[in-house]
């Protein structure tokens, strides 16, 4: 507890060091003069340099011998003390060689400290993610302590790998950096993944990249708008039951829009880098990707740059991807129904004449049920309009599961593959009028229900991707649809759930 306070105590007064000269590498300085007489003779006049503070960023310090200073603060750099210091010695990111005095602390994150054989510290020596070393003859009145992944017994998880990220890559703005080898590994896997989504998926990433063509501007404002309305989207699902179920979906669905967003970014700029050369996008996306991947990732190299490269990146293509869906839930929505024709009935004796809907051709007054090769005439219902249904259901699940305890996913199974076994629908399909048919007209039993909810399950542990696939799909089939050979569609009027 007393390591933690010391730290935390360090670090507050190098960060007071920082507001009050933020950049400065050294402040005011003041030059002592030492005179001292010996008899009739002055000895000569020996001068001493004091610095209230040192406090350097991105680069190595060194107090000379013969200097003194207020305190030492090195933020992606080491420290070389070789004069006094008259409080704390705080180095982040890099080694501390200490050979004076030091009135206060010495604390090393990301790094290590190692004091000469003359060198004195009053307070505490505490290595954070780092070792220290005392030579012979060095002194440390209070306590020395190694803390985090530095202190293994072996060495194994050394904080070098940290500390090269921190000072190539934090410090100097950029997400990659030529000489950090262990992010290359990361940047490849991202290369791969996003080269899969190029590959597999190349119908949504198409619709992403339109979208940048037509609406640059656009694209870039609504990616900064659903960032910013992120925070408060989840906050407002917090506040309600069925909304703690709708999370995640919805970090599953930003996750997925992201990743499709970055690769249209990618494929794009590619294509816009590769024009003059005769290079068309929709005719080879994924040498246009290549291309792309190349460029940002040399933008990724370049101080500052690279930061603010991989922020517009990361908004850019989220917006994209937000509109995209946004333009294709546009399409998806039908037109009105048409109102049907009037027709006329003749009066009675002292009547007038009255007009009334004709019933639908082919359909009697009762309106019998309809069988499934008419259900299969019927438009497919859209991705939306299923996730709502689902979204009922899973309030229905959750009600029930409560009561079931540890058999709450039976429950789950049952519910699905009885209802659609029963009725070819939910509870939640029944408010929006959905049910399920087989593609073969055929009725949907009990076995193909429970593959369907087998493989529906399957659908959601792929980051919720067997769903997404429904707003993409021709036929509006996610893949537990494409499994158990079934379609959803929309019918004209609703079902009973108590009438089989």
């Amino acid at each position: 507890m007393k390591i933690a306070k010391m730290i935390h105590s360090s670090l507050a007064a190098a960060l007071g060091l920082l507001l009050v000269a933020p950049g400065a590498l050294n402040a005011a300085e003041t030059v002592e003069a030492e005179a001292s007489t010996n008899g009739p003779a002055a000895a000569p006049t020996k001068t001493k340099i004091h610095h209230d503070a040192l406090v350097f960023i991105g680069q190595d310090a060194e107090l000379k011998a013969g200097e003194s200073a207020e305190a030492v603060v090195v933020i992606g750099g080491s420290a070389k003390v070789l004069g006094d210091v008259d409080e704390n010695v705080v180095v982040i990111g890099g080694d501390a060689e200490v050979r004076g005095d030091v009135g206060g602390n010495v604390v090393t994150i990301m790094g290590n400290a190692h004091l000469g054989p003359k060198a004195a510290v009053h307070g505490d020596l505490v290595s954070v993610g780092g070792r220290f070393t005392l030579a012979d003859g060095a002194t440390v009145g209070g306590h020395t302590q190694e803390v985090g992944i530095g202190a293994g017994p072996a060495g194994v998880l050394r904080a070098q790998w940290l500390r090269t990220w921190f000072r190539d890559c934090v410090m100097e703005l950029r997400p990659l950096a030529p000489g950090v080898g262990w992010l290359w590994w990361i940047a490849g896997t991202l290369f791969l993944v996003y080269w899969l989504i190029a590959v597999l998926f190349p119908h949504p990433v198409q619709c992403c990249v339109n979208q940048l063509s037509a609406r640059p501007a656009t694209t870039l404002a609504v990616g900064i708008l659903a960032k910013l309305a992120m925070p408060f989207v989840f906050v407002l699902l917090l506040f309600t039951c069925v909304g703690i179920l709708v999370i995640p979906f919805v970090v599953a669905a930003g996750l997925l829009a992201l990743l499709v967003g970055k690769v249209a970014i990618l494929q794009y700029l590619g294509g816009r880098l590769g024009s003059p050369f005769g290079l068309k996008p929709a005719q080879a996306p994924v040498f246009a990707f290549v291309i792309g991947a190349v460029l940002i990732t040399l933008l990724y190299m370049v101080p500052i740059i690279g930061l603010l490269t991989l922020i517009g990146v990361s908004l850019w293509g989220y917006g994209a991807a937000v509109t995209a869906i946004c333009v294709a839930m546009r399409r998806e929505t039908p037109p009105p129904a048409p109102m049907p024709p009037l027709g006329f009935v003749a009066p009675g004796p002292g009547e007038g004449f009255s007009a009334q809907a004709a019933p639908p051709v082919g359909a009697a007054a009762a309106g019998p049920a309809i069988s499934l090769p008419q259900a299969l005439a019927f438009p497919r219902a859209g991705f939306w309009e299923r996730m709502g249904a689902g979204f009922l259901d899973m309030a229905v699940i959750c009600l029930s599961a409560a009561l079931a305890g540890p058999f709450a996913s039976l429950v789950g199974v049952a519910y699905f593959t009885g209802m659609w076994a029963w009725k070819g629908t939910t509870v939640g399909g029944i408010v929006l009028n959905l049910q399920v048919v087989r593609q073969d007209g055929q009725p949907l039993s009990f076995l193909a229900a429970f593959v369907r909810c087998v493989a529906a399950v399957f659908s959601a542990l792929v980051l919720f991707l067997g769903f997404f696939w429904i707003g993409w799909d021709r036929e509006k089939q996610g893949w537990h649809d494409k499994i158990a050979g079934t379609v959803v569609v929309r019918l004209p009027r609703p079902i009973s759930l108590v009438c089989l």
